[in-house]
């Protein structure tokens, strides 16, 4: 060995080499459900928001009229006007509570490569995209809760456990069919379709058929808004899942602790506040304090004379409630929400 080779440090060069150890995923549930609770006609009301933020530990419930389907319409007139009074029920906003949170030592970066805004962005991000990942997971599942139980007319398709099933043979036609079945079910809006990779090959090879090829295909997807997600599972023998959206039909609410909504900043340094996280867009309460202790452990021995030090806490924590239209009569009575999906080939 040289001398040359005894005396040179280690050099740490500034990359980014773990970019792909934090990345984030396809979230196209969580993302129809966020863009339909702002559009025109939403079924999320201004009142409704409001109410939710006030609605702390209390039950937000929301009036709603049932559906009639006994009314019928005669052919003799009469002197008598008989009574048919509306039935009324109650519906209550279901919330669940997301809470994470993380801590920096900022004279830990004293000697360190890693600079404490490195720290602070790799720990915010990995419980950004879990939190990301488990909001689409509870998306999708409210959206299979509340799936439509009437086809009213399948088509060539056969519905099965509530969802619309496709042959291979028959994928190429199954989303441009989404709208008459979703016709037939009274539903005439424009539609978002949420589906995953397997929708997400199909879409792409419709694509390939254009304008200017021999068989033009795009309107099989045309008049749809996209939505991707991987986060929805495809069933045994299944290629692709997905789900028929009619526009401004479903929604999210969230709600936030007592000190956040106040931006309470007590005299002991604790402080509560109400941001909107990058990427997602959605307002969650953040709190944050400092400490003091014996951090030596923290990182073996290059913090091992960290007996008296600082550590920063920062904490986050929001109510959400995905919303999905009233249903009196789920047997009869079709939903705006339509499942589907396409089997393997044989």
């Amino acid at each position: 060995m040289s001398l040359i080779n005894t005396r040179i440090q280690n050099i740490i060069a500034t990359g980014n080499l773990d970019k792909y150890e934090r990345r984030p995923s396809a979230y196209g549930a969580l993302d129809t459900f966020i863009k339909q609770t702002d559009g025109a006609g939403s079924i999320i009301t201004s009142d409704l928001k409001e109410k939710a933020l006030r609605a702390v530990n209390t039950p937000l419930e929301v009036p709603v009229i049932a559906y009639d389907g006994d009314v019928t319409i005669g052919n003799v007139l009469s002197a008598v006007i008989d009574d048919d009074e509306n039935t009324s029920a109650k519906v209550q906003i279901v919330f669940a509570t997301y809470a994470w949170g993380f801590t920096v030592v900022p004279s830990l970066f004293m000697n360190n490569e890693i600079k404490i805004q490195e720290d602070f962005a790799a720990k915010f991000q990995k419980y950004l995209y879990k939190f990301a990942g488990t909001l689409e997971g509870a998306a999708v599942a409210a959206l299979a809760a509340a799936k439509t139980q009437v086809v009213k007319d399948p088509l060539i398709y056969t519905p099965t456990a509530n969802v619309v099933e496709a042959t291979w043979d028959q994928r190429e036609t199954v989303i441009g069919d989404l709208d008459p079945m979703m016709f037939a079910n009274d539903y005439f809006g424009a539609i978002d379709l949420i589906g995953n990779t397997g929708i997400q090959s199909i879409v792409n090879k419709l694509a390939q058929f254009g304008v200017y090829n021999e068989q033009n295909k795009r309107m099989e997807y045309a008049g749809k808004e996209l939505h991707w997600s991987n986060f929805i599972a495809n069933g045994t023998g299944k290629f692709g899942t997905g789900y028929a959206v009619q526009q401004n039909s479903i929604g999210m609410l969230t709600r936030f602790e007592r000190e956040a909504m106040l931006r309470t900043k007590a005299r002991t340094g604790h402080e509560w506040d109400i941001e909107v996280l990058p990427m997602l867009n959605i307002p969650v309460g953040t709190y944050y304090y400092e400490s003091v202790g014996d951090f030596s452990a923290i990182a073996g021995a290059s913090s091992s004379d960290m007996k008296r030090v600082m550590k920063e806490h920062y904490g986050f924590a929001v109510d959400v409630a995905f919303v999905t239209p009233y249903n009196s009569a789920p047997a009869t009575l079709a939903s705006p929400i339509l499942a589907f999906n396409v089997a393997k080939k044989v």
